[in-house]
């Protein structure tokens, strides 16, 4: 007869490490976490985990507004020209 490969204190070292990692899932992975929540649990959980405001530079935040700036202002080029186009001036 085989005899069986264990340690001091009777156990099979292969089968100890898999039922640990059976009963204690890795809850790291947030693919296996998802895979473990109700429908109901996942929304609540996304809605808790909201990012807030980014803290922005001077330089960044001024970048920003210079673009808003510079949309709106293109805005209205575009929408003088389209005037311009359906009423042409005499």
């Amino acid at each position: 007869m085989k005899q069986k490969d264990t340690d001091s204190a009777g156990r099979t070292p292969g089968l100890d490490a898999a039922a640990e990692s059976a009963a204690k899932p890795d809850l790291k992975d947030p693919r296996l976490v998802l895979s473990l929540l109700e429908a109901d649990q996942v929304v609540a959980a996304k809605q808790q985990s909201r990012f807030g405001r980014r803290k922005l530079s001077f330089g960044t935040r001024l970048m920003l507004w210079a673009l808003r700036v510079y949309v709106v202002v293109m805005l209205l080029l575009v929408l003088i020209r389209v005037l311009r186009a359906i009423h042409p001036a005499p």
